[in-house]
């Protein structure tokens, strides 16, 4: 009887600890990825990501989008699901609204990853690199390499920014240009086009065939025989736009910026049809966003860098800034 009395405890105490433990899952915490298929470095990035949330004991969903509808759907599964995080990246709130309004009733918290959703107070967390600062790298680039601080010039320049109704874009613009500025005021920065305010340079939906198209006619229109010296791209999808809308121009090679470091615009930057991008390391990010999820499903405050800045409409969005850097010709094999 002692034996069986004794075995009944042992029983009782692995049952316990079963129950523990989430009884098999019962307890375990669901994360939903929803990414967007481009740029490269978000799906790669989200890859990265489910793998190292699911070896620390996370149940993770990813679902990577090509439409609004794809989304939207993945989105409400998430909800229906019971996930306790959802983690964002793109996307347009028209699209996405039933969903995030869903996950707000649940109390379900959502992270923005590397793109702010407007018009909502559902996201509770963003996380990114400083596309100020972003901009303000190009435009100190340009400034050093092109001997502004030196006084020559002049140099002819143009502005290919990201799509107007992303703050990213527009706080990338404003980094640029602020440096920039100064030397068009001066003289010694010529934009021959006129277009330098934010709206009049923004590429829709970062689509590198709009800006190939307003290229085009920029070569027609500005560039038939005159140089084209610089042109501030914000994306390497704008930069490869920029790139074939030069397809008939025949002065000499303008530094074209980028942002990204695809492996395209790599290959561009050792070629010289670029004269550099922006790395966003897809690690650094990510390690920050995974803190920051764990943060949130253990109830505690994520760790946050900016409480100023990214204003999505709506409401101030609690954020962690992670840094960029550039790669050229210089650094390119440490890319």
């Amino acid at each position: 009887m002692k034996k069986i009395a004794m075995l009944l405890v042992l029983l009782l105490g692995v049952c316990g600890l079963i129950l523990a433990t989430g009884c098999g899952g019962q307890n375990e915490k669901k994360v939903a990825l929803i990414f967007s298929h481009e740029p490269e470095r978000w799906t790669t990035g989200a890859q990265m990501m489910q793998e190292q949330l699911k070896q620390d004991g996370v149940q993770v969903t990813l679902s990577i989008f090509t439409t609004d509808e794809d989304q939207a759907q993945a989105l409400q599964e998430a909800v229906d699901a019971g996930a306790n995080c959802i983690v964002l990246a793109g996307g347009d709130i028209k699209n996405i609204q039933a969903g995030l309004d869903a996950a707000k009733a649940k109390n379900i918290p959502v992270i923005d990853y590397d793109s702010l959703t407007l018009d909502t107070d559902a996201i509770a967390y963003y996380v990114t690199f400083d596309n100020y600062g972003v901009g303000e790298a190009m435009g100190k680039y340009i400034e050093q390499t092109k001997g502004l601080k030196k006084g020559q010039g002049p140099y002819t320049i143009e502005f290919f920014s990201g799509n107007a109704a992303d703050i990213n874009a527009k706080l990338m613009y404003q980094g640029a240009y602020d440096v920039l500025k100064p030397y068009i005021d001066k003289g010694q920065l010529v934009v021959p086009s006129g277009q330098q305010a934010y709206e009049q340079t923004a590429t829709k939906n970062w689509d590198g065939k709009a800006a190939q198209a307003r290229m085009t006619d920029l070569v027609q229109s500005q560039y038939a025989g005159r140089n084209l010296d610089i042109v501030v791209a914000a994306s390497d999808s704008i930069a490869y736009g920029v790139i074939d809308g030069l397809a008939g121009y025949g002065g000499s090679w303008p530094l074209i910026t980028g942002q990204d470091a695809d492996k395209k615009a790599l290959d561009y930057v050792r070629n010289g049809r670029m004269g550099f991008t922006i790395k966003k390391d897809a690690l650094v990010l990510n390690q920050k966003c995974i803190r920051m999820i764990k943060a949130v499903l253990e109830g505690s405050q994520p760790e946050i860098n900016n409480t100023t800045t990214y204003n999505n409409g709506v409401r101030i969005v609690p954020t962690y800034l992670c840094v960029p850097r550039i790669i050229d010709k210089n650094n390119l094999d440490e890319s």
